[in-house]
Parts: C-alpha cells; sequence; structure tokens
C-alpha cells in the first residue's frame, strides 16, 4: 500500500459494497470522499449482495478490463421452494413449490455437476445488451426476450450446509456469472426452485473481503483514510508476469512504440499468448502488453521467436 496516492495518479482500491447500494452508488461515494470524478468499478454487486467490489482511480481505470477478468468467490445461501422476480429476495415472489426430502450430499452431487466450463442464460435483471437496450430496463417495463446462453467457468462448487429449505454454499467462478441464477439452476437440477437469501462476494483475484474498505465508517469515509488504502497500479496487476524495462525506454512507450526484445528483462520464462505488465526501474506500471510468436527462421529458440506487443498504456 502506499500513504501517498494521489487520485490523478492512478491507484486502484479494494471497496466494500454494502447490501442496498447498487455498484454505482459505491462508485458515487468514492467519487465525492476523493473529490475525483474519473472512478470506475470491476464486476457489478447486486444491490441485495455485499462484499469485494475493485475500484480503479485516474488512469488505473485502463485496468478495469484485466480487474474484471479475475475470478470471484462468493458465499451465500439458497433458499429452495420460493421463486421471485429478480432471483434474490428483493424481487416479488412469483412461484412456491414443495421441496423434495434430501440430504446435502445429494445438493452436492447435483452442485457438482456444474463445474467446469459450462453455458448459462443470462437473467432478465442483468446488464446484458439485446437491440441496444440493456436486459434489465426491458424488465423494469414487464418484456421479457429470448437470451442466448453464455459460456461460464466454474471452478468449485461446495455446499457447506444444508438445513431444508436453505443451503449454504460457496462458488469459485470465471466473470459472467450470475450466481442467482446458478441458484435457479441447481434447484431445478434438484426438483424444486430456488433464490437466493444472500449473497456475499468474498474474493476478487488475491483481494479478500476482509480487506476491503467500508466507506460507511472512517478511516475510508475520509478522503486521507481512503487514498492510504490506494494500491499501486503494477501490484493491482501482480497476477500478471512482469517485464522491466530501463528509463531510456519508457518515453517510447508512453507513446505506444514497444522497445526492442532485447532491452526487456523478464523474471519468468516468457510463452506465446501471454499478457504482462511493464514497468519502469522504479516499479511504476507503463503499460499491459502481451507475447506473441513473431515471423522468422524455423530454427530460432522460442525466446528468440517472441515479440512483445502493447495492449494498453498507462
Amino acid at each position: 500500500m502506499t500513504t501517498t496516492a494521489e487520485p490523478g495518479a492512478g491507484f486502484v482500491l479494494v471497496i466494500y459494497k454494502e447490501v442496498s447500494w447498487t455498484s454505482h452508488d459505491a462508485v458515487a461515494r468514492v467519487r465525492r470522499i476523493l473529490g475525483q470524478r474519473q472512478v470506475g468499478h470491476g464486476g457489478s454487486l447486486d444491490p441485495l449482495a455485499s462484499g469485494v467490489l475493485m475500484m480503479a482511480v485516474g488512469r488505473a481505470t485502463k485496468l478495469l478490463p484485466h480487474l474484471v477478468d479475475l475470478p470471484k468467490e462468493y458465499t451465500g445461501t439458497i433458499r429452495f421452494g420460493w421463486r421471485t422476480a429478480s432471483g434474490d429476495l428483493g424481487g416479488e415472489r412469483v412461484a412456491e413449490a414443495p421441496v423434495p426430502p434430501m440430504a446435502r450430499g445429494q445438493v452436492q452431487d447435483a452442485a457438482s455437476t456444474f463445474l467446469g466450463r459450462t453455458l448459462q442464460v443470462p437473467p432478465m435483471v442483468s446488464a446484458v445488451k439485446h437491440e441496444g437496450r440493456r436486459l434489465y430496463e426491458l424488465a423494469r417495463r414487464g418484456v421479457e426476450v429470448e437470451r442466448s446462453p453464455r459460456p461460464i467457468d466454474i471452478a468449485s462448487f461446495d455446499i457447506r450446509g444444508y438445513d431444508p429449505p436453505r443451503a449454504d454454499f460457496e462458488v469459485v467462478c470465471g466473470k459472467g456469472t450470475y450466481i442467482r441464477t446458478l441458484a435457479e439452476d441447481l434447484a431445478s437440477r434438484l426438483g424444486t426452485i430456488g433464490v437466493i437469501e444472500s449473497l456475499v462476494r468474498s474474493r476478487v483475484g488475491r483481494f479478500e473481503v476482509a480487506d476491503a474498505c467500508r466507506l460507511i465508517s472512517r478511516p475510508c469515509s475520509e478522503r486521507e483514510g481512503l487514498l492510504a488504502r490506494a494500491i499501486p497500479m503494477s501490484e493491482a496487476l501482480g497476477h500478471l508476469p512482469l517485464v522491466r524495462v530501463e528509463r531510456k525506454w519508457t518515453h517510447r512507450i508512453r507513446h505506444g512504440a514497444a522497445p526492442p526484445w532485447q532491452a526487456l528483462e523478464f523474471d519468468f520464462d516468457p510463452s506465446a499468448d501471454q499478457s504482462v505488465r511493464i514497468v519502469g526501474p522504479e516499479g511504476d506500471l507503463l503499460a499491459i502488453g502481451s507475447l506473441s510468436l513473431v515471423p522468422g527462421p524455423a530454427e530460432r529458440t522460442l525466446r528468440e521467436s517472441l515479440g512483445l506487443r502493447l495492449e494498453r498504456v498507462v
């Protein structure tokens, strides 16, 4: 962490989104506290969900696509036997159904069938677009449209406890996964219906909910306290391999030109199709790049066959 951050310099914050807030409410509060308009978040949370919301300030907003891509962990409770219009307890109850007798192991067996890469139909109350309109905008007007399934990745789906009609769970998943839809799909596989009763995003990448700033109380409700929790851009992208360059190449990079391959210092074994963070001699983030194969003689080594392309200059 740093205690000297300034909003214009660019940094990342791990914010705790409170229940009842929209993700935009949290962004608006950070803007007010810092007096900075250039603030964005990396992955929405529903109003009735709480937990980790990654935010980027200033130049760090260019990093948001890489923060959205980080795996996410959720804990929560599914209430079987009910269905609501929104998939959580914030919506109108639209159906009830009996819950068949079953043990925790049966619920776990059904949850395990969702592991790996699968397809999921996004809910009508999502931000996915249909013919230029957000689905939730159509849902507010009572319009329901057909949605195409989208690929999602579920790394783990564990049932931590089962006390009928409620199941406590923990999910680790990739981007674009709708937990309320996962709950509904699990209930359907068990021969009933279900709704999310509570939900916490407990982790994004390596950033834990225990480390998140709560904006409703000091120190993070005040400017200096929030700035003290700033995460430098390079540190925020710690999941990407590090490439160093000497000071003489920083000007060239900031103008969008990649330095020669010989000027790059690696702390890992480079390979094709890798995204990397490029830093200067003081560790300041200069750009995000990708390594790829370039044309040349077949007898070259793999390292001699690679080239660097700048994806985003920060």
